[in-house]
């Protein structure tokens, strides 16, 4: 049957058989997106907990047109801010949605509302309005994350990094 030794075969449908097991559930579509941390000047911060405030995870935001956001509480919408990029399960319903980036602290606080006086983070670009389809991920363009440089990485007008 194969024309290579056995132990090739085995690997093969070994492979084919364990493959075949790793399906992913669809039961909707997905998001995608990527980001970068960057200064208000422009200088890369080239580790999330250089930026003051810190930032630990992103969330994705996916709100319908009923202002229901799909991926609230879902630990599959969080990230680690420095993996740079995300991809939602695939259970988004499908449809049209307003899709922008959450930054949060180490507790899940959403660091561009802050209070008054404190430094917050910022995400320049307004929500994109995207439809997702069942069975498809929804990629989007890279965002910007701003936030100050940590006095501790370098601090403001210089090259953000530990």
């Amino acid at each position: 049957m194969c024309s290579v030794e056995r132990w090739q075969c085995a690997i093969f449908f070994l492979a084919l058989f364990f493959g075949g097991a790793s399906c992913v559930a669809i039961d909707g579509g997905a998001v995608e997106a990527s980001w970068v941390v960057r200064t208000p000047d422009g200088h890369g911060i080239e580790n999330c907990a250089c930026a003051d405030p810190a930032i630990a995870r992103i969330r994705f935001r996916v709100v319908g047109p009923d202002g229901v956001d799909r991926c609230a509480g879902k630990a599959s919408c969080r990230f680690s801010c420095a993996l740079r990029s995300g991809a939602t399960a695939f259970d988004i319903p499908p449809g049209s949605y307003a899709i922008s980036l959450v930054p949060s602290d180490g507790a899940g606080v959403d660091l561009t509302q802050v209070a008054a006086g404190q430094r917050g983070v910022q995400v320049p670009v307004a929500a994109l309005t995207r439809d997702v389809v069942h069975g498809q991920t929804t990629e989007l363009e890279a965002f910007q994350v701003i936030a100050a440089c940590a006095d501790s990485c370098g601090g403001p007008n210089k090259i953000c990094r530990r």
